[in-house]
C-alpha cells in the first residue's frame, strides 16, 4: 500500500466510523457511549480496521447490515458471551467494592468488555478469583498505557 493510500483511509476513518455510530444510534434507539460500545466489540469493527478488507469504501449502512447479520448470527454464542460479561462484572464488583454503575464505567472505559470477548475461550475455563485478578491487572495496564500516552502528548 502507497503512503498516500493509507493517509486517505487514516482520514476517511474517523469519518467511516461517525457515519457507522449514528447509524447505530438510530436503528438501534441507543446513546452515544451505547452505540460505541455495540459497534467497537464486534468482529465487524475489527474488519473495517483491517486495509486489505477495504470494508471503509462501503455505504454506512451496507456496514451496518454487516453488522446486524453477526450481531444476530449465532445467539446462542452470544448468550454465552453476554451471561460471561454478566458473571464478571458481578464478580468485579463485589471484590472491588464499587456500585453497579461505577464497575460498568470502569469496564466500559477500559475496553475490559473487548478484553473478555477475545480471551473468552480461555478465561471462561477458569476459577472466578484468576478471572477477576486477570480483569485487574487488564485494567491497572490499561491505565499505565494512557497516563504514559498523556505524558507523551505534554
Amino acid at each position: 500500500m502507497s503512503h498516500l493510500t493509507a493517509n486517505i483511509e487514516t482520514a476517511i476513518m474517523p469519518f467511516k466510523l461517525q457515519q457507522m455510530i449514528e447509524v447505530v444510534m438510530e436503528k438501534k434507539q441507543l446513546g452515544v457511549e451505547d452505540a460505541f460500545h455495540y459497534f467497537y466489540t464486534s468482529n465487524c469493527y475489527q474488519t473495517l480496521l483491517q486495509e486489505d478488507t477495504k470494508l471503509w469504501y462501503m455505504s454506512a449502512l451496507g456496514i451496518y447490515e454487516m453488522l446486524e447479520e453477526e450481531k444476530n448470527a449465532a445467539p446462542a454464542d452470544n448468550r454465552k458471551l453476554l451471561l460471561f460479561y454478566a458473571f464478571c462484572l458481578e464478580k468485579y464488583k463485589k471484590i472491588s467494592n464499587f456500585p453497579a454503575e461505577e464497575t460498568l464505567h470502569v469496564f466500559r472505559k477500559y475496553d475490559v468488555f473487548n478484553y473478555l470477548r477475545e480471551g473468552f475461550e480461555v478465561l471462561h475455563t477458569q476459577g472466578e478469583e484468576y478471572i477477576v485478578e486477570e480483569i485487574g491487572l487488564f485494567i491497572k495496564a490499561q491505565k499505565k498505557f494512557r497516563k504514559s500516552i498523556e505524558q507523551s502528548e505534554i
